[in-house]
């Protein structure tokens, strides 16, 4: 697929040089792995830090980020490139692409001079890992009506409450938390967002057991945990906006493909399993798996055009929306076609044999794809206010101060 793309010669050249660099640094996949590409074993992480120091050393981390805070200051383009190449490496798993592209975007998008020069190089070279503190147990899909709350006590904050679902909190350094710090407002409008030490006291993180065998998800609990005033990230009670951004460049990211798990090509490995199974000749499979690589296709086609427009400012962030949206589909079509070409040797199998796990686990982690970063529901939404221009959804509390709107 990569070698009939049309590019340009210098960016052809850099493909060339990503190819050679690749090979000779970074090893080989050595078949499917069980384990949740989110949730590196302890022992590991360290290992994935260091090539990640590699890789950003290389100048193949932070392709668009700016020269200033560490980044390569390229193209969409170019992160593409390295990205094909890259499949089939041993890279360093999802949780460090989450923490560069969407949480250290973030920072380049809205913090502060100090707060980019702190931090955004460490994220870069995987010294840091950050992720995001955005759901609540009692919050479902409305990130704005969180209770999570911060009070002001001179040059610091006070918080207390509760996240969940927050993928790696466990291996990870900092997190940007949306908190509520005023009450007497609309909820929009009494939300800042805060920079968490994951180290600090006051916080206790605990693991959650999930229907596919992993634990990558965590809940934290804040209780009176101290927060200086200076890892505010934008202006107080402004917090919303940040947090929409934050989701803007998520969906734009997911939508392109950087959440998968790059070090396979799902279709290769779907074409594998299909002539494993000796179903080529079926009529039925092969228009499944066609059906398959032509909406991948179109996906990735979509993403390259809608990225770049967004990139250069033609095209509304809304758009990530449709992106992530399509990305869902695409990922939930490509399990289920896959458990049913695996039949029964996809859903059963002998104690440690790992190999036929993969496909039910993909299956069961597949489910979760409309919910995570934002469900199908509220992507269609984005997309229909923020692309086409249609009329807000109806909500009784938008305009109410928080303090009272009932909950639970």
């Amino acid at each position: 697929m990569t070698e009939k793309r049309i590019e340009s010669p210098a960016l052809r050249d850099y493909r060339l040089r990503a190819r050679a660099w690749l090979a000779d640094n970074v090893a080989r996949v050595a078949g499917q792995a069980p384990e949740s590409q989110d949730d590196p074993q302890l022992e590991k992480l360290q290992e994935f830090k260091d090539l990640q120091l590699k890789i950003h050393q290389a100048g193949y981390a932070g392709f668009t980020f700016p020269v200033e805070y560490g980044g390569q200051g390229l193209t969409l383009g170019h992160e593409r490139a390295f990205n094909e190449e890259a499949i089939g490496y041993a890279m360093p798993p999802t949780n460090f692409g989450t923490s560069i592209n969407i949480l250290g975007a973030t920072l380049v998008e809205f913090g502060t001079h100090e707060q980019k020069l702190a931090h955004v190089p460490n994220i870069l070279s995987g010294k840091e890992l950050w992720l995001q503190f955005l759901s609540e147990p009692s919050g479902g899909s409305d990130l704005a009506g969180l209770l999570t709350s911060a009070s002001r006590d001179g040059d610091s904050y006070v918080v207390n409450g509760q996240k969940t679902w927050s993928t790696s909190a466990h291996l990870s350094d900092f997190a940007l938390c949306p908190v509520r710090t005023r009450w007497d407002v609309p909820k929009h409008k009494g939300i800042s967002v805060l920079i968490i030490d994951l180290k600090s006291p006051g916080l206790e993180i605990r693991r959650i057991k999930q229907i596919d065998g992993g634990s990558e998800f965590c809940e934290e609990f804040f209780s009176d945990m101290i927060v200086p005033a200076v890892n505010l990230v934008g202006e107080e009670n402004e917090g919303w906006r940040v947090a929409r951004g934050l989701l803007e460049i998520e969906h734009a990211w997911v939508g392109r493909g950087g959440a998968s798990d790059g070090t396979q090509d799902p279709m290769s490995d779907l074409v594998s399993l299909v002539k494993e199974r000796d179903l080529g000749g079926d009529l039925g499979v092969r228009r499944q798996v066609v059906g398959l690589h032509v909406s991948s296709e179109a996906q990735k086609l979509v993403a390259a055009r809608v990225s770049s427009g967004v990139a250069i400012g033609k095209l509304a962030h809304g758009y990530g929306s449709l992106l992530k949206l399509g990305d869902d589909i695409v990922a939930k079509r490509r399990a289920e076609i896959s458990l049913a070409v695996a039949g029964a040797a996809g859903v059963t199998w002998d104690p440690g044999d790992v190999e036929k796990q993969t496909w039910v686990r993909q299956f069961l982690y597949s489910r979760s794809v409309s919910i995570a970063g934002g469900t199908d529901e509220i992507q269609r939404n984005n997309v229909s206010e923020r692309v086409l221009g249609l009329p807000r959804e109806p909500a009784f509390d938008r305009d109410v101060p928080f303090n009272q709107v009932l909950h639970n």
